[in-house]
């Protein structure tokens, strides 16, 4: 794999086998670009946005891709290693065998993800958002899901039990059925609305 400048690129709508790395993209919008076979490693995006674009079999490696959208993109056999994702919008994305690890993912939106295999390992998810979601192919590693909102997003049958889920927000139909272990049940407790008489 070819080491490319990522800016000169950008005039072409299909960009296969390129690598990219130690570079910084500021404030510019993208529209049906398809990156296939890439690599980015440590490339800075800031006030960036991808619209309707394809990652097909691509890694980011290093990457830092707070606060830019990436709403209405496909992510196909994708990997996030090592990548800050604070306040990133994936909202009505495709998820197609997609991979963060230990991934900083606090704020991120996932809100309307379609998902088709999802991992978290190792993640940051504190205050991230996953409304109206189907949760049944997403699997938590060892990720911090303190604050972490799930609306109409059932966590049936997903295992918890290695996470951090204290103050998660969601609600006693969506919780139903996940797996915890049994130090963290007092921080569901209030999802049954009883009283503790001490």
């Amino acid at each position: 794999m070819d080491k490319h400048c990522f800016k000169t690129d950008l005039a072409q709508d299909t960009i296969i086998d390129q690598h990219y790395q130690d570079e910084a993209i500021f404030d510019s919008h993208f529209k049906h670009k398809d990156f296939q076979h890439c690599q980015f490693e440590h490339i800075d995006f800031q006030d960036v946005s991808f619209e309707n674009s394809y990652f097909v079999n691509v890694t980011f490696i290093h990457c830092d891709l707070s606060n830019i959208k990436l709403n209405h993109t496909l992510f196909r056999h994708v990997r996030f290693e090592n990548c800050k994702l604070m306040g990133t919008d994936f909202s009505e994305s495709i998820f197609d065998q997609v991979t963060f690890q230990e991934c900083l993912c606090s704020f991120a939106n996932f809100a309307f993800m379609h998902n088709k295999t999802v991992q978290f390992q190792h993640c940051c998810l504190q205050n991230a958002s996953f409304v109206e979601v189907k949760m049944t192919k997403t699997s938590f590693d060892e990720c911090d899901l303190r604050q972490c909102e799930f609306l109409h997003a059932s966590l049936s049958h997903i295992d918890l039990s290695s996470c951090q889920i204290e103050g998660i927000m969601t609600s006693s139909q969506d919780i139903a059925g996940a797996i915890i272990a049994y130090n963290q049940a007092p921080a569901l407790i209030h999802l049954l609305k009883v009283k503790i008489k001490e």
